[in-house]
């Protein structure tokens, strides 16, 4: 009775202390999770007036007033001290946007353009601010959640500090008393494994009523399995609230991913609306330019109904085509942003045709997103070469190569792993994708840095898996 008793009391000790440090953690998560989603709210809005801006747009009422109640919101929501000071000065700092950009000249006047770019400057700084109150908070989560691990940690602890102590006390009294507690102990085994039965289905459902003496015990027993049973119900509640969370959170994966999959078509067609107007000498698009715009529409859509089929991956068409002519529509699509910044293109191809069994849109779209890659290292000119080869007598590769900056040793490891993107604007899938409809080719996507600087992505496919089909047409 001694060590039971003083069992309950380490027990009640432990599981009120953990409790307590638990609920503290979890309301403190939750608050920094929702902290955290108003930020992000405000960095997206702020970055959305940041572009408008940037392509001359000036009527953004309805933006500023969702920018004003995402502020609001943050300022209200801001319960530390340190937050408190930072979103106070996000508040300042969007009011000097406000006051710049309500004070600015009429668009007649000779000043205006000066007055918005002051004006967009601000901004700027208001979403830097912001982006800082944003890290800040993530930060806190990762702490958050560093003390849950460690809570976690010393609940196991206890749980196998207690479990140890229960189990050597058992076996002492066991040894002093088998002869007299020998019945007893037989119930509460049948009557424990009667409560792990409910873990699953492989124990069987065992029914032992009591007799004798032994009554008192063995209905005893019987409320501890009944609390079992509650615990168990109440595992498998919070193992269906868990589901649902995840299931949130791959919704919101493939949500980034449909914006990913459909800012590269709206690029293209952006490209040529700007080329266009531009070129005073013949204004308006010609017919290849709205073929261009009728095909990245179609890609869209293409790509729309590709997440829409997340859970069957989409089965490859394959037809053939030759491969160069696939890198020149990719080239088409581009041209015009990298004649913008300056970029030198050079394609390197054999002087035969390369005809080849591939889905045309699909490798399009793997080019597409390696080139303009590498456009986005280069914002200040430099090469870039695509080279097409057949690398030996089973393998036809791809390279793209540029002359930025190359890839940093602390993204190289996760180059290819889904949401990884040192690009402001970016969702971190482009790599992904690109290297699955490689994989679903039977093909491999790497990279490396060129020695000559730069990075180079390499798109190998093998040519002995449609020999069978089309052998002469692979040889040229």
């Amino acid at each position: 009775m001694l060590a039971s008793l003083l069992l309950l009391v380490l027990c009640v000790a432990l599981a009120v202390s953990l409790y307590q440090q638990q609920s503290e953690i979890s309301e403190l998560l939750n608050d920094r999770i929702d902290f955290r989603r108003q930020t992000a709210q405000l960095e997206e809005s702020l970055i959305d007036l940041s572009a408008l801006l940037g392509d001359q747009v000036e009527k953004v009422a309805a933006l500023h007033e969702r920018i004003e109640e995402n502020v609001e919101t943050v300022r209200r929501s801001a319960d530390r001290p340190e937050q408190r000071e930072m979103a106070s000065e996000l508040v300042a700092r969007w009011k000097e946007y406000r006051r710049r950009w309500d004070q600015r000249p009429p668009i007649s006047s000779a000043d205006h353009d000066a007055a918005v770019l002051d004006a967009a400057r601000e901004l700027t700084t208001t979403a830097d601010l912001c982006e800082k109150l944003h890290l800040k908070t993530v930060k806190e989560i990762e702490t958050a959640a560093n003390g849950h691990t460690l809570v976690l940690r010393e609940l196991a602890l206890g749980i196998g500090a207690v479990g140890l102590f229960g189990s050597l006390a058992g076996v002492g009294l066991g040894y002093v008393a088998a002869g007299r507690w020998q019945r007893t102990m037989h119930k509460l085994q049948v009557h424990i494994r009667r409560a792990a039965g409910k873990l699953g289905t492989t124990v069987p459902d065992i029914v032992v009523s009591g007799e004798g003496g032994m009554q008192e015990i063995d209905d005893q027993m019987r409320g501890l399995a009944r609390r079992v049973e509650e615990v168990v119900e109440q595992l498998q509640q919070r193992e269906i609230e868990v589901l649902r969370t995840e299931q949130l959170a791959a919704v919101g994966q493939l949500a980034a991913g449909v914006a990913h999959e459909i800012r590269n078509p709206l690029t293209s067609i952006k490209l040529l609306v700007q080329a266009s107007r531009e070129d005073e000498a013949t204004p308006g698009m010609n017919a290849e330019d709205l073929e261009v715009v009728e095909r990245e529409i179609r890609r869209m859509e293409g790509s729309l109904q590709t997440f829409l089929d997340f859970a069957r991956p989409p089965k490859v068409e394959r037809r053939e085509v030759d491969l160069a002519t696939i890198v020149d529509q990719t080239l088409d699509l581009t041209r015009g942003r990298a004649a913008k910044q300056q970029v030198a293109v050079r394609f390197l191809k054999p002087t035969q045709p390369v005809r080849f069994l591939v889905d045309p849109e699909q490798m399009r779209q793997v080019l597409l997103n390696l080139v303009l890659n590498a456009l986005d290292a280069m914002p200040e000119g430099g090469m870039l070469t695509i080279e097409l080869t057949c690398a030996s007598d089973a393998i036809v590769q791809f390279e793209v190569r540029d002359t930025g900056p190359g890839i940093s040793p602390s993204v190289e490891p996760r180059l290819f792993q889904p949401f990884q993107s040192e690009k402001e604007t970016g969702v971190g899938l482009g790599l992904v994708i690109s290297r699955r409809i490689v994989e679903d080719h039977g093909g491999t996507l790497t990279a490396r840095n060129h020695t000559a600087g730069g990075a180079c992505f390499t798109v190998s496919l093998p040519i002995q898996k449609m020999r069978s089909a089309n052998a002469l047409s692979v040889a040229g």
